[in-house]
């Protein structure tokens, strides 16, 4: 996994629509992360509203990684619950630890976040908003803005950057890049917030060296929809 530049705070955040790509990008950004740091890193997964392509689901990949998931759910019970665990306080009480809160998806997946909303320092926390404009939601200025400022508002903490992640892994185009920063732009713009950097697949940019973003890439090697990932 490969960020070409990023400045990273101790604690992440990622929210946006259902389907945008935030459970991929936050374990490649974990993965991302556990080349750069000794210290732990730790997963909280709150998604309680979609059973599919939860972090959790990678716990045994995360953990031969040395970085911990902490799931919505009750591991001892044999069921998967849709209950927050306490453990999510240790990311924001342990300033020893790197964690990223990989959140459900539009405002509805938000509003697990409510319990640990007073825990958060801001000075050292970004919250991310994941835009994938080839989801009709996100497709449109107005669309994007429309659940932007949903989540902002259910979270009770403002979104601090924009993360493109419109891309089809091996079927990317071009022409889905440049979608993704047409909007991010304007997205960024709207909100007076940066756009951290664009995703791609990490065959595409094999395939395509030389290409050019308007924004810094972030490669995304691990494809949590295929069963066997080689990073």
């Amino acid at each position: 996994i490969i960020i070409i530049s990023m400045k990273s705070k101790r604690i992440t955040i990622i929210c946006g629509h259902y389907g945008s790509g935030k459970t991929t990008f936050s374990i490649n950004y974990a993965l991302y992360l556990r080349n750069q740091t000794s210290k732990d890193i730790y997963i909280a997964d709150l998604d309680v509203v979609n059973p599919y392509f939860r972090s959790r689901e990678h716990f045994d990949y995360l953990k031969d990684k040395n970085i911990k998931v902490i799931g919505s759910y009750l591991p001892q019970s044999g069921a998967d619950l849709p209950a927050v665990s306490a453990e999510v306080y240790t990311l924001f009480d342990n300033k020893n630890i790197i964690g990223i809160v990989d959140m459900g998806g539009n405002s509805a997946g938000s509003l697990s976040f409510a319990t640990f909303r007073d825990n958060v320092d801001i000075e050292e926390t970004d919250i991310i908003f994941i835009l994938n404009a080839n989801r009709e939601e996100n497709s449109t200025l107005e669309f994007a803005l429309g659940h932007f400022n949903s989540i902002e508002s259910t979270l009770g903490l403002k979104i601090t950057g924009i993360v493109n992640n419109t891309h089809l892994m091996n079927d990317t185009t071009i022409e889905d890049i440049n979608k993704g920063e047409l909007i991010s732009s304007e997205l960024s713009k709207e909100k007076n917030i940066p756009v951290k950097f664009t995703c791609i697949n990490m065959d595409f940019f094999d395939n395509n060296p030389n290409i050019k973003t308007k924004y810094d890439l972030f490669l995304i090697g691990y494809d949590i929809k295929t069963v066997t990932n080689i990073i």
